[in-house]
């Protein structure tokens, strides 16, 4: 997806245990997410939390 005007992204990579990385893949596919969105809600879940 090029950045345009109206939405720009900056890709973010990290690595993670091969256990791990499947756990969370499977967890997206559950939910019928991309792992783009399950990252969302996991980040918003945090700011929410540290905020109380």
């Amino acid at each position: 997806m090029p950045d345009s005007p109206q939405t720009s992204r900056k890709i973010v990579g990290f690595s993670m245990s091969p256990k791990q990385a499947i756990e969370v893949k499977e967890e997206a596919a559950k939910r019928g997410i991309s792992l783009r969105k399950l990252f969302e809600e996991m980040w918003a879940l945090y700011k929410e939390k540290k905020n109380t």
